[in-house]
């Protein structure tokens, strides 16, 4: 029985070892997403912010544009136009100009800006998104590894107090105090079993 506990005890460390390696190793992982995370959430945000501001400017040199239209001045309306272009050349996205073009087709409606359309939000975030779930996901994995790398532990402290009834059962000389002492021992050992198979 010493032997059986011994070799429990033994591979209960080493399983608890390796998942707390494990673990660190998704930690790492998890906070080096993080970090890409923050720093493509900055660009993201930079990006909207100079892409919202080319559809604004577009949108009004755009009006401009068919105002000088639609009162013959095709000097104004050939500016306003370039000037449309100059905006949305400034854009970070480039499907922004087929958007824009839609957009105004609609007559500017409020709540239908470009840059709020879902496709554009996915592309422009898509990136800095996954990120975050790839931290949250090895964030998630770590507190697992931990928590049964922690059960291990706990068992393995079990076990060692099961090596010791069961080292005194060995050498104690009273019958009824080493019947006593083995069955406490063996006792630990089960529950130290039992947690060790609530850690799977």
């Amino acid at each position: 029985m010493l032997g059986v506990v011994s070799l429990t005890t033994a591979l209960g460390a080493w399983q608890a070892t390796t998942w707390t390696r494990q673990a660190a190793d998704y930690g790492e992982s998890s906070a080096d997403a993080r970090d890409q995370n923050i720093t493509r959430s900055i660009d993201w945000q930079g990006y909207y912010r100079i892409d919202n501001a080319a559809v604004l400017q577009a949108r009004k040199f755009a009006i401009l544009e068919d105002e000088a239209t639609a009162s013959g001045d095709f000097l104004a309306a050939a500016y306003s136009n370039v000037m449309v272009g100059n905006q949305l050349g400034r854009s970070v996205n480039d499907n922004l100009i087929d958007a824009f073009a839609e957009w105004r087709t609609a007559g500017f409606p409020p709540d239908q800006l470009p840059t709020s359309d879902a496709a554009y939000v996915a592309e422009l975030r898509g990136d800095a998104d996954s990120y975050s779930i790839v931290s949250a996901l090895a964030g998630g994995f770590k507190d697992a590894l931990q928590t049964k790398a922690s059960i291990f532990t706990q068992a393995a402290l079990v076990d060692a107090l099961a090596l010791f009834l069961l080292g005194v059962a060995g050498i104690n000389r009273l019958r009824s105090a080493r019947f006593a002492t083995l069955a406490l021992g063996a006792a630990a050992y089960l529950a130290s079993l039992v947690m060790m198979a609530s850690a799977y």
